[in-house]
């Protein structure tokens, strides 16, 4: 389902459960935190960002609780960073001062939909690929089901071919990808329908580096905020991302 899809969805996993309710704790301390919120909120403070947050060691253990699950055996043996957690919030996505109408508009319609690690750079946002991700584990902390993680199935095949193309021999970091990515990204709108991840704790989800994904505006009755951990684990060397499976 991986190769086909790009993304798995994996059951309940009592070892998946047991972190989740730790990471949880630690995640909702860090939320309440008026430190931590100035440096996360954004879109008039319905989203927590949340990048890099979480205490968890080099192997994604928090407050004394390993991180284990079936995603396993499906992904390289890498060290972990320190995980993001994201929280929405209701009302999502608000728009900020700064945030062009465009901007908006493209969060709300199209799901603010992207491929990891292909940062904008400079007044005209050029991209360039600076974060050579393996893969994308998503970890549900709570049991909110609204403003799901949204993904286009296939898209992954199509993306990947894109910046294949547009890199070639070269360094990844030193190409401006930003016509191949735009152009790519809209094919896989003709052909691909967006499919929401709807995760419970205790359940996990896979996502390949280059699938095309994004965060569903808020779209329940839930007033708590809908957390999620992310954990993207970097290659050593570039060329692994452009090239592996």
């Amino acid at each position: 389902m991986m190769a086909r899809d790009g993304f798995v969805v994996f059951d309940h996993d009592p070892r998946t459960m047991r972190w989740a309710e730790a990471a949880r704790k630690t995640a909702e301390g860090l939320a309440a935190d008026p430190k931590v919120q100035s440096a996360n909120l954004r879109h008039g403070r319905t989203w927590f960002v949340g990048v890099d947050v979480l205490p968890n060691d080099t192997w994604g253990g928090v407050a004394g609780v390993p991180l284990a699950g079936p995603w396993q055996p499906h992904v390289p043996d890498l060290p972990l960073h320190a995980a993001q957690v994201s929280i929405v919030y209701p009302g999502y996505p608000v728009r900020d001062p700064d945030q062009s109408d465009a901007n908006h508009r493209f969060r709300q319609t199209r799901m603010a939909a992207h491929v990891d690690g292909l940062l904008p750079e400079g007044p005209a946002r050029r991209r360039f690929p600076r974060e050579f991700h393996a893969y994308i584990l998503g970890l549900p902390l709570n049991d909110v089901s609204a403003s799901p993680t949204v993904i286009w199935p296939g898209s992954h095949r199509i993306m990947q071919a894109a910046l294949a193309g547009a890199i070639g021999d070269n360094d990844p970091g030193q190409v401006d990808v930003t016509e191949a990515y735009h152009a790519a990204r809209r094919t896989v709108f003709e052909r691909c329908a967006p499919v929401p991840i709807r995760a419970r704790p205790g359940q996990s989800f896979l996502i390949h580096r280059f699938a095309l994904h994004g965060t569903q505006p808020w779209d329940g009755a839930d007033t708590d905020g809908r957390m999620i951990a992310f954990f993207r684990p970097e290659f050593a060397k570039a060329g692994l991302w452009l090239s592996a499976p």
